[in-house]
């Protein structure tokens, strides 16, 4: 896969909960040219226990967007399918906490709001949010990790 340069960020190694934004997952499903095997490799890391990801409710409807708009139920319920039975997994429920973190979260940076759940979740669950939406380092409440820092 050519990933053997790829280093893990200090802070995620051992990490409870990193939240993983949907484009990871689409990367690593449409294997993208670019990200496609850093995705694989950070998956990879989370089975073998090296940190524990968590899928947010924001990426569960992200991800079954294209497939239903194009009438295919057969894979949007084969995403959940997978997302579900991925090891070392964490499906995070949202809270009332969640959603008052996301209104404040979204008051202070004026960013989007389903971006600011994925934020919120993270720092509910480890911390740490891997993305590759460079807007979100703005972010200072909890550690941001962009795709394009590990290619």
């Amino acid at each position: 896969m050519g990933l053997a340069h790829v280093k893990m960020p200090s802070g995620l190694r051992g990490c409870r909960g990193a939240v993983l934004d949907t484009m990871l997952l689409i990367y690593l499903l449409e294997n993208h040219a670019k990200y496609g095997g850093v995705c694989e490799w950070l998956f990879q890391q989370a089975e073998a226990g090296e940190y524990t990801g968590v899928i947010t409710p924001v990426t569960m409807a992200e991800i079954v967007v294209k497939p239903l708009q194009c009438g295919r139920h057969d894979i949007a319920d084969s995403y959940q399918t997978a997302i579900c039975n991925a090891p070392n997994m964490c499906i995070c429920d949202f809270s009332w906490k969640t959603g008052v973190m996301a209104g404040a979260l979204r008051a202070k940076y004026n960013l989007l709001l389903p971006d600011m759940f994925q934020v919120a979740s993270a720092m509910e669950h480890g911390g740490v949010l891997i993305s590759n939406d460079r807007v979100l380092r703005k972010i200072m409440e909890i550690r941001i990790i962009l795709l394009d820092d590990l290619v």
